[in-house]
Formats: C-alpha cells, sequence, structure tokens
C-alpha cells in the first residue's frame, strides 16, 4: 500500500488554519447602499436638530454609511447642508428682489410682514451656509467678491421699496437705505441669536416679524393697524384740536 505523507502534528500553542473552502464560502461584506434622497432626508434630521454644530461624521452614522460616502457625494459640509436643507442661492436672492415689486399695492404692513416671514425662513438656512463659508479660507477668498456683490443688491432691494413707498405717499420721506439698513439688520440679528446663542427671548418667527414691522412704520410716520400714512397737514390739524 502506498505511504500517505502526513503533515507534521503542530504545537498546541499554534492554532490550524481555517480549510481553504471554508474561507472561500465566508460572505464578504459590502458597503451599504443609501439614495441620496434617503442621504438628505437623514442629515436635514441632523442639521435640524444640531444645527450648525452638526457634523458630517454624525450624518454618517446615522445613515450608516461611511463618512467618505458623504464627501464622495458631497464636495463640503456646506454643500451637504445646502441640499439637505434645499437651500438655493439664487431663488432666495430673486425672491428678495422681488420686494420692489410689492410697493405702493396691498396693505404695507401685510405686504411687510409676509416678507419678513419669508426672510426669517431663508436666513435660517442662509446664515449658517454663510458662517461655514467663512470657516474655510479658500472657500471664502474664491467667493468673497460674489458674497460682497450679493450683499449690495440685497440692500438695494431693500432701499428701492422703502423709496417707491414714500413715492407713493405711504411713508415719510426718510433715508430709504437707513430704513433698508434697520429692516434687514434686525431680520439678519434674530437669525444669528438663533443659531449662535439660540436664545431670542421666546420670540417666534411670525411674532418678531410682526412686532419690527410695526416698529419700523411707527417711526415711518404709519399706524401699525391701518398701514395708512397721516399727512402732515392732518396731523397738525390734529394737533390743534387737542
Amino acid at each position: 500500500m502506498a505511504q500517505i505523507d502526513r503533515p507534521a502534528p503542530r504545537s498546541g500553542s499554534e492554532p490550524a488554519p481555517a480549510p481553504a473552502v471554508e474561507a472561500e464560502a465566508r460572505p464578504r461584506g459590502r458597503p451599504p447602499v443609501i439614495s441620496n434622497e434617503r442621504l438628505l432626508e437623514v442629515a436635514r434630521e441632523v442639521f435640524l436638530e444640531h444645527g450648525i454644530r452638526a457634523t458630517t461624521s454624525e450624518v454618517a452614522r446615522r445613515a450608516g454609511v461611511a463618512e467618505g460616502t458623504l464627501f464622495h457625494r458631497f464636495k463640503s459640509k456646506e454643500e451637504l447642508f445646502r441640499a439637505a436643507m434645499r437651500f438655493d442661492p439664487d431663488q432666495a436672492l430673486s425672491f428678495i428682489e422681488s420686494l420692489p415689486e410689492r410697493a405702493g399695492t396691498g396693505d404695507l404692513r401685510a405686504n411687510l410682514v409676509a416678507f419678513a416671514e419669508h426672510f426669517l425662513e431663508l436666513g435660517r438656512v442662509a446664515v449658517p451656509v454663510m458662517m461655514m463659508s467663512w470657516s474655510n479660507p479658500e472657500r471664502e477668498l474664491a467667493c468673497g467678491a460674489e458674497r460682497n456683490q450679493r450683499y449690495r443688491r440685497v440692500v438695494t432691494a431693500f432701499s428701492s421699496f422703502f423709496q417707491r413707498e414714500m413715492d407713493a405717499g405711504r411713508i415719510t420721506r426718510r433715508d430709504p437705505q437707513v430704513l433698508a439698513r434697520m429692516l434687514l439688520g434686525s431680520l439678519h440679528h434674530f437669525c444669528m441669536s438663533e443659531l449662535l446663542a439660540r436664545d431670542v427671548g421666546g420670540l417666534s418667527l411670525s411674532n418678531f416679524a410682526r412686532e419690527v414691522v410695526d416698529v419700523l412704520l411707527a417711526a415711518s410716520g404709519v399706524a401699525a393697524a391701518g398701514g395708512t400714512l397721516e399727512a402732515p397737514a392732518q396731523r397738525r390739524a390734529r394737533g390743534k384740536s387737542r
């Protein structure tokens, strides 16, 4: 009978290798597949919960994917944030530049309150995007000029609205740019307070929009309730009758 060569016995401390067939039969792990829609849905949840402090690692963890998967599909946290929050800067600017078209028509207070509410909703996304851009020197250098131009267009739109309302006799003559910056600064500050301090004194977005518009219109000679300017002659006559 032919002699069969047997392997030399192994020492007790050295484990025997696994059979080749068993190794081949073991299933190999595959990275989880997730659609962009689901990934953005998870990212939106995380950003709404944590704001600008949310990390891409947390988004990846909740989505069940590697963090590298995020950056394979989105170049930066800023880009992921914009996509998740559905923020289009061109669309936002187009909305703001539509403000002057409302001047001289309808109820002045109602127009401004509706605009202020929508602006605050946009600001809740735009301000974090802006701050993320500031934290990236390369991005800031590349987009600084474009951002400055956009800001000038925003101020111009606000100023044009107040100028047209003055021309229509619905508010008193003042520097339209001052009124524009008063309103813009107030709305921007509300968004910054929510983002950084998370404290806006218990004011809701709608309440703040109404109050800031009423204060601004009162300073412009407009009654908050009626939204109609009282002519100087009427004010003088009313004063004499007292």
